[in-house]
C-alpha cells in the first residue's frame, strides 16, 4: 500500500493486480489446514430451517467429508421450526419471551417430538453418506425457574456436559448429535436453547471452532460502527471481529442489534473468552460454504476470535519466501519495487506479518529513527484479504510497537493510498516534518505525500 524507499510507482488497486491467491496457493492452504485440524474438535450448530433448502443434503455430505479427514465433528441441531410445526399441528401454545420459549407441561412432549424429528433426519442423511451418527443423553440441565415473576416451567439451562462420553464417541469414529433436550439428576426433562447448548459443548470439549450455520451470511453491520471496514459496509455484514470489538458491539450498539444477533454475539464472546479459537456464523444454504470457510483464508461469514493481534507477529526468516510471494503482485502492478530475499532478511526485524493458519496474508515494516520518529513502509495485503480489516490491524500492531519503543510520531510516504491511512488517523504534513536523513533521500520526481500520526 505504501511505496518504499521513495521510488516512483504507478498505482493500481491490488484486487485488480495479478492474483494474490492462485489455484496452487489454494491447494497449499488446504494441505496446511488438513494438517492443522486433524483430531481437532469442531462443534456445528445447524439451524433446522435449512432442512427444507435444496442443498441441505450437500451440507451434510460436506460435514461427513470433514469427519473423514480426521476432524472430530459434533452436531447440535436447532429444532425451533420443527417444534413450532408440531405445536401448531396439535394446537398447543408455547409463547416466547426474549427469544426464550416458555415450555409448559403440555408442550414438553411435543418439544421432544420436534427435536426427535430433526435428529432422525440427520441420522438418515449421515447414513446415506457413509457416516454413523449417534444421539445420547450427555447433557445435564437445570430449570431456568421463575424470573421477574415469570415461570419458564420446562425450559432449562445447561448445567454440565459429559465430556468423556462425547469424546469416546468421536474417538470411535462416530458423529455425536446433541439435541436440545437435557435432564436433571432426578430425570426431569428440560427444553434447552440450541445456541447456548452448542456454546457450552464447544467450551467443555475445548473445541477449535464453533459454527452457527443458519440462513444469514453473518452478523449485519451496524450503521455508524467505528470499526466497520469499507468491504464490510458494502457487503452489509461483519467479516471478522475480535473479542474487544464484539464487547464494544454489545456495549455501544446493543439496541441496534436484533435480539437473535445480540444473543449470538454474546455467546461468541463467551466461547472465545473460554478458549474456543474461533466462532463462525455462515449461511448454510450456500453450496460448499462450510468447506470454503474451513479450508480457505477467504472469509464468507462473520468470524469472532479472541485477540485482534493473534494473527500478527514479528517476521521470522522462514516467512521471507511468503513475504516475497504476496509482494509480487504489487511489484508486477508497479506499486512496489522488487525486493530480494537478502534485502528483506537485512531488515527483517522491522517487519510484522499477518498469518492465518500458517499462511501469510499481509506484512508491513517499521523503521525507527534517532529523533523518536518512525517510518511505516511496505504495507502489503494479499488480494483475498482486502476489505476485511487486515491492513488496518497490521498498521495498528506496528503503531503499538512504535509506541512501546518511545516513538512520538510515525510517518509514511505515499502517492495513491492516502485515503486509507487518513481513515485510521494519519494526516498530511509538510516534508519538513521528516527526519533530516529522510528529507535528503526524498524523491522530488515522485512527489509523494507525507502523512503522519502522533502517538
Amino acid at each position: 500500500m505504501t511505496e518504499p524507499n521513495g521510488k516512483k510507482t504507478a498505482h493500481r488497486n491490488p484486487a485488480q493486480a495479478a492474483a494474490g491467491s492462485t489455484p496452487i496457493q489454494g491447494i497449499r492452504e488446504v494441505f496446511g489446514y488438513l494438517r492443522r485440524y486433524r483430531n481437532q474438535v469442531f462443534v456445528l450448530k445447524i439451524d433446522d430451517v435449512l432442512m427444507s433448502r435444496p442443498l441441505f443434503s450437500m451440507l451434510i455430505k460436506d460435514i461427513v467429508l470433514l469427519q473423514q479427514t480426521g476432524i472430530r465433528v459434533i452436531l447440535v441441531p436447532g429444532a425451533k421450526h420443527s417444534i413450532d410445526k408440531v405445536l401448531k399441528t396439535y394446537r398447543v401454545s408455547s409463547p416466547m419471551k426474549d427469544e426464550v420459549r416458555i415450555t409448559s407441561e403440555e408442550a414438553m412432549p411435543l418439544v421432544k417430538l420436534g427435536a426427535s424429528n430433526v435428529t432422525n433426519a440427520l441420522i438418515s442423511l449421515l447414513s446415506e453418506n457413509g457416516a454413523h451418527g449417534v444421539v445420547g443423553n450427555w447433557v445435564r440441565a437445570r430449570a431456568i425457574g421463575v424470573l421477574n415473576g415469570l415461570d419458564y416451567k420446562h425450559t432449562g439451562r445447561v448445567e454440565k456436559v459429559d465430556v468423556q462420553l462425547i469424546d469416546n464417541m468421536v474417538q470411535d469414529g462416530l458423529i455425536p448429535i446433541v439435541p436440545n433436550i437435557g435432564w436433571n439428576l432426578v430425570g426431569r426433562d428440560y427444553n434447552l436453547s440450541s445456541n447456548e447448548l452448542a456454546m457450552s459443548i464447544a467450551k467443555a470439549m475445548r473445541a477449535s471452532k464453533l459454527f452457527f450455520i443458519g440462513s444469514e451470511p453473518g452478523i449485519p453491520v451496524i450503521a455508524g460502527c467505528s470499526f466497520a471496514d469499507a468491504g464490510e459496509i458494502d457487503s452489509g455484514f461483519f467479516s471478522n471481529l475480535d473479542i474487544e470489538e464484539g464487547n464494544i458491539l454489545l456495549r455501544d450498539y446493543s439496541q441496534s442489534l436484533r435480539p437473535e444477533h445480540r444473543e449470538l454475539v454474546s455467546l461468541a464472546m463467551d466461547a472465545c473468552a473460554a478458549g474456543v479459537d474461533r466462532v463462525h456464523f455462515i449461511d448454510g444454504s450456500q453450496d460448499g460454504i462450510l468447506l470454503q470457510e474451513i479450508f480457505s483464508s477467504v472469509g464468507h461469514g462473520t468470524m469472532f476470535y479472541a485477540n485482534q493481534y493473534d494473527k500478527i507477529r514479528a517476521a521470522q526468516p522462514s516467512d521471507i519466501p511468503e513475504i516475497l510471494r504476496i509482494m509480487q503482485p504489487y511489484v508486477e502492478a508497479g506499486i512496489l519495487i522488487q525486493r530480494t530475499a537478502e534485502s528483506i532478511g537485512q531488515d527483517l526485524e522491522e517487519f510484522a506479518v499477518y498469518k492465518i493458519d500458517d499462511t501469510l496474508h499481509g506484512c508491513a515494516g517499521l523503521h525507527l529513527y534517532p529523533d523518536k520518529s518512525a517510518e511505516l513502509h511496505a504495507v502489503v495485503v494479499d488480494s483475498n484479504q482486502t476489505g476485511q480489516g487486515t491492513g488496518r490491524k497490521i498498521v495498528s500492531y506496528l503503531l503499538d510497537r512504535a509506541r512501546k519503543s518511545g516513538v512520538k510520531t510515525v510517518f509514511l510516504l505515499t502517492t495513491q493510498t492516502s485515503d486509507f491511512f487518513m481513515r485510521i488517523g494519519f494526516r498530511e504534513a509538510p516534508m519538513s516534518t521528516l527526519p533530516p536523513e529522510k528529507q535528503a533521500a526524498y524523491n522530488t520526481d515522485r512527489n509523494s505525500r507525507v502523512l503522519t500520526i502522533a502517538l
